[in-house]
């Protein structure tokens, strides 16, 4: 069969009538695959037709192109074929390197927005709470000095039984105030008398020298540590501030659980201090200014 047979035209056409008719041709094959999908038996035809028309007019074309009638030039379509076959092979892969890379995003964006504590209380000995988020937000609301509190707990009582988990605890309390994770600290007083021989708690004679003419200070009871001479013990001196009465009244109405238990001469006590390493010095002193005001 000849070229023109091919093309379905009289022997010896005019060039013009053979571009014509190949443009027909090409309109009907596009029309068709693009209703039903091109198949090996389209681009056989349209090889056909092609190399026909190529051999008349004296072109040539790329017969791999698997959409001929696309108007996007085929040198431009096969970068896209190529990325497509790439992305098909490695699809495994790049899904797992996009979803770590989603969840860092996420991680990032969440680690990002969240507001970083401006303060670290802690509360040792016979406290607990039972709601703990919402108990700090109600010392968040409390307070006009600090703006993102972070709020833990210690609790210790006669009843506390010495194991692994007490033992935990202990060992977490400790790392955090030598450390300076801690900041301001809310203590009963057995547990205080543990602890002031270590080096933990601020002195506060310049603390209490510089707020002395401020409301709530005038009636302040100090809890004093006397050094019997023992090296490596912190100096005698101020270490806290006896705020059982003013914290019964501060915490009044709040989450703040107390768990002494007067049948086993379990006191009531609370003792405001500040931790000697405070990463946040200046803002929990003024934190603690506040609570005596506001409880004053």
């Amino acid at each position: 069969m000849s070229d023109y047979e091919i093309l379905n035209l009289p022997e010896n056409a005019p060039k013009e009538l053979v571009e014509r008719k190949y443009g027909a041709l090409l309109r009907a094959y596009k029309q068709k695959t693009d209703e039903y999908g091109v198949t090996n038996a389209d681009l056989e035809y349209y090889r056909r037709i092609t190399e026909a028309y190529d051999r008349i007019v004296g072109t040539v074309h790329d017969y791999s192109d698997p959409n001929p009638t696309s108007v996007i030039p085929f040198k431009v379509r096969r970068v896209f074929y190529k990325l497509s076959a790439n992305l098909e092979h490695y699809k495994f892969i790049l899904l797992g390197i996009l979803m770590i890379t989603v969840l860092g995003l996420i991680a990032y964006y969440q680690f990002s927005n969240v507001e970083k504590n401006d303060l670290n209380i802690k509360f040792v000995g016979a406290f607990t709470t039972t709601e703990q988020t919402k108990f700090t937000s109600e010392i968040n609301d409390k307070s006009d000095v600090v703006k993102s509190p972070a709020v833990t707990f210690f609790t210790v009582t006669g009843d506390t039984e010495y194991n692994g988990d007490s033992q935990d605890a202990a060992l977490q309390f400790r790392m955090q105030f030598t450390s300076g994770a801690i900041d301001v600290i809310l203590i009963d007083r057995e547990n205080f008398d543990v602890y002031k021989n270590e080096p933990v708690f601020l002195e506060l004679s310049d603390f209490l020298k510089a707020h002395k003419d401020q409301p709530g200070f005038e009636n302040l009871t100090w809890v004093e540590y006397e050094n019997a001479g023992k090296e490596g013990n912190p100096p005698s001196g101020i270490y806290g501030i006896d705020f059982t009465e003013l914290g019964s009244k501060y915490f009044e109405g709040t989450q703040l659980g107390w768990l002494n238990d007067y049948f086993q001469n379990q006191e009531r006590s609370m003792i405001l201090a500040i931790c000697r390493r405070a990463q946040n010095m200046d803002l929990a002193q003024s934190y603690v200014a506040e609570l005596i005001q506001s409880a004053a």
